[in-house]
């Protein structure tokens, strides 16, 4: 009988420990489960692969735990603790040590009920178009190319602005005025040259005040944006920024032709005692896609377009290397 007992003792403590084992070891894989962070396309939620992600803890401001997403945009997190508040931060494998690019960061509290993350980047496929409206600057800006175009880029973002309000709330402008035979105007670089709306008159501006309208209309409206006057990057520079998802306002010539300066058209500027002569094909688009040796550009005279790489980038450089960028 007490040997029948031991047996059924000992049977009772075996049923016991395995149902402790598995009790066990159910609560710690439900710890160990951790968190995936899915880093995506802002506006059409694909996938972004091959991004370093890192997890900083808010309170002590130390990067907990980093990781390099999958090929599917997914990255695994272990050493998050339930209840703390991090900053998940995405960026390019090459930013990581350059420290010379973009990064997408937003805040959050780890709950550990729930595993994923969506981490919404304006970083994009490599060979992938921008998605960036088309706004056309006709018939109202007939001379508003550049702000047209970053009217475009500001709606990329979300941005609820109009071209019209951009030209005529924001833009930096000046008159031209006659005195005698000479004309006087602003420089470019500081100020539009007119007024975007007068067909007979209006003229051009550079990247400078398009930079000023963007800081005026995103402090306005509270946005969580910045701007970058990007005048003066290479050709590399400025693809890389459309690789990570941000499209760049680049002045070029119309259809990539030669520049075609006059004087009689040009006037003095502000300041100044000699006459500038003036461009009479200048434009200004919006780079939105790298595709082999092809761009993608939101032109706003005829929508999208596609040019030649090197051409397009040949015009920039003839055109002094104007070229503007709006962020996260």
């Amino acid at each position: 009988m007490w040997t029948r007992y031991k047996r059924l003792l000992l049977i009772g403590l075996m049923i016991m420990l395995l149902l402790s084992g598995c009790h066990s070891f159910s609560q710690q894989e439900i710890q160990n489960k951790g968190l995936t962070v899915l880093t995506v396309e802002f506006n059409s939620g694909a996938p972004i692969p091959n991004l370093y992600i890192t997890a900083t803890d808010v309170e002590s401001g130390e990067v907990v735990e980093d990781a390099v997403g999958s090929e599917e945009g997914e990255a695994k997190f272990s050493k998050l603790i339930d209840g703390r508040e991090y900053a998940i931060a995405a960026t390019t494998l090459e930013n990581s040590t350059k420290n010379d690019g973009y990064t997408t960061i937003e805040h959050f509290t780890y709950d550990a009920t729930k595993p994923y993350y969506r981490l919404q980047t304006h970083f994009s496929r490599d060979e992938q178009e921008l998605d960036v409206p088309v706004v056309m600057q006709n018939p109202e800006l007939p001379h508003g190319c550049e702000i047209t175009s970053l009217t475009a880029v500001l709606n990329y973002y979300g941005l609820d602005v109009t071209k019209l309000e951009m030209a005529d709330n924001y833009l930096p402008k000046q008159t031209i005025s006659n005195v005698g035979r000479q004309r006087f105007g602003p420089n470019p670089a500081q100020a539009f040259a007119g007024n975007p709306r007068d067909k007979a008159h209006g003229m051009y501006v550079f990247a400078a005040p398009i930079v000023k309208a963007a800081e005026a209309v995103i402090a306005d409206k509270q946005a969580n944006l910045q701007v970058t006057n990007k005048s003066g990057a290479s050709q590399d520079e400025i693809l890389q920024l459309v690789r990570e998802g941000v499209p760049v306002v680049t002045w070029v010539t119309l259809d990539l032709s030669e520049p075609q300066r006059k004087l009689a058209k040009g006037w003095i500027y502000e300041g100044e005692k000699v006459p500038h002569a003036a461009y009479m094909n200048l434009h200004a688009v919006v780079l939105t896609g790298h595709l082999g040796d092809k761009v993608v550009v939101m032109d706003p005279l005829k929508g999208f377009v596609t040019y030649n790489v090197d051409q397009f980038f040949k015009s920039y450089r003839e055109l002094g290397e104007q070229a503007v960028a709006v962020h996260k």
